[in-house]
């Protein structure tokens, strides 16, 4: 009898940790997907679940918003600044109405203004333009006098701990050599003959100090970051848990001049070292130089994508609603970003009701494999659009292949978790789903064949790694 009372007893807990009242780490839950089930259940356990999820990449980063404001107040103080609550910036002076950094964070008001101007952190749906917040943010944060280091190392410091593989930052790599010789060039921009407006830039596009001048930045950046976060392997070593991409970005509310110079810049960084993986186009795309600019940098791209053999280029294209630009601004932006500016990847992506032909479109799209990178929190914060407001799943349904992305985590105090915990959440993905966009991230990055095949060999890895966690009670070491 007691034999079979033992029996029984077994039995009963078996049965009872398979039904929904267990935590989704307990040794009987289930397979992967029936555990990810029941980590859906609240918020916490999903963010749990998710945080050690092996994520593929996060392929739409600003680095200049991806810093957190709470450490911009530490690198203020470590540099020996004050606040100046009027202009909201910290700097060297010491007038008499600055402040100093332990007066600002005694100040419970001055403190509370201070974040609710560098970041999302005061925004609230229904409240103050979320768009016009957003980007007036960028003119405050880079006030702290923060180095390279110290913001990239913020950045891969955080998503290593979100279990990220890949990351490709838009930090355009700045060697003073490159900067004053493509920048002090003196030539005149002929819209007309793209060819002899390129001519003064030709004998730098090849030169072998110029190329030197990139890989030599980003070599001492990244050995800086890894000794500062004590990686080993060091960033861009093989077997590194996590690798950075460059994305160079031009200016849309710009002069053109100037985007003309900094696409040639950038597709040149490209050619001088594989880690400068691909150019973009940033800053409001609704602003009106924007709308008035947007037929002549297609050209330019169209004309330095031949002429520099094809580079990858990913744009923001269909951030945009009726609260924002008019319709005609909406019904050929993601097609042209495509077509004429041959971007392999869509930021955003947001306006696609709205294109001409969009059968035609998405049907494009899904053949040639042109991935949507989305950004839940920011397309909320910035254009209010959510739910069902939100193409994501059309895209989906399209077979278009998608990635989650976190645009300006720092700005919208989110990280790239909390976009996986969203799109969960309202669209009811499940473990097969999340599976596949971890995937599709990695596979639409831009690095290069090599690299590309290390990281999913590792990614597979991690996937393996992580699922056997969950049957062992998902334990990690603190």
């Amino acid at each position: 009898m007691r034999t079979v009372g033992v029996a029984m007893l077994c039995v009963a807990l078996s049965v009872g940790a398979a039904d929904d009242d267990v935590p989704f780490w307990h040794p009987d839950a289930g397979t992967p997907a029936e555990r990810f089930d029941l980590a859906k259940r609240t918020e916490p356990e999903l963010i749990a679940f998710l945080r050690r999820f092996p994520k593929g990449a996060d392929l739409h980063n600003h680095a200049g918003g991806a810093v957190y404001s709470d450490f911009v107040i530490d690198a203020a103080r470590a540099n020996g600044l004050r606040y100046d609550p009027t202009a909201k910036r910290f700097t060297s002076s010491d007038e008499a109405h600055t402040v100093s950094i332990d007066e600002l964070e005694a100040d419970a008001a001055m403190l509370k203004a201070y974040f609710e101007t560098v970041s999302m952190r005061g925004w609230y749906p229904n409240t103050d333009d979320g768009h016009h917040h957003f980007f007036q943010t960028f003119s405050y944060l880079g006030s702290a006098q923060r180095t390279r280091t110290e913001l990239l190392a913020e950045i891969v410091r955080r998503n290593r701990y979100q279990n990220i593989n890949y990351l490709e930052l838009m930090a355009t790599p700045y060697p003073d050599e490159a900067l004053a010789s493509f920048y002090g060039t003196r030539w005149n921009l002929d819209l007309d003959d793209l060819s002899a407006s390129l001519a003064p830039f030709e004998t730098l596009i090849d030169d072998p100090a110029i190329h030197r001048s990139f890989t030599t930045w980003i070599n001492d950046v990244e050995a800086n970051v890894s000794a500062e976060l004590g990686l080993s392997p060091a960033l861009g070593e093989p077997g590194s848990d996590i690798a950075l991409g460059y994305i160079g970005s031009l200016l849309r509310t710009g002069p053109l001049e100037q985007f003309f110079t900094g696409a040639v810049y950038t597709f040149t960084a490209m050619r001088a070292d594989e880690r400068v993986v691909g150019l973009n186009i940033v800053a409001p795309e609704d602003h009106p130089a924007s709308r008035r600019q947007f037929d002549a940098q297609m050209k330019i791209l169209d004309f330095l994508w031949q002429r520099f053999d094809k580079p990858a280029i990913t744009l923001h294209a269909g951030e945009l609603t009726l609260r924002y630009a008019p319709v005609a601004s909406m019904w050929d932006r993601i097609r042209r970003s495509i077509d004429e500016g041959h971007a392999r990847r869509i930021g955003h992506g947001i306006s696609i009701a709205w294109e001409r032909d969009l059968v035609g479109l998405l049907e494009q799209m899904a053949r040639d494999e042109v991935l949507v990178e989305i950004n839940i929190t920011s397309n909320e914060s910035i254009l209010g659009v959510r739910d069902h407001r939100h193409p994501f799943e059309m895209y989906r349904r399209a077979g278009v292949p998608v990635c989650l992305t976190t645009d300006d985590e720092g700005v919208s105090r989110s990280n790239l978790t909390m976009e996986y915990v969203k799109a969960v959440v309202r669209y009811d993905l499940g473990y097969d789903d999340i599976k596949t966009i971890s995937r599709d991230c990695l596979k639409h990055s831009f690095l290069p064949d090599d690299a590309k095949r290390e990281r999913m060999t590792m990614l597979e890895a991690a996937f393996t790694d992580f699922e056997k966690s969950l049957v062992s009670g998902y334990r990690e070491r603190p």
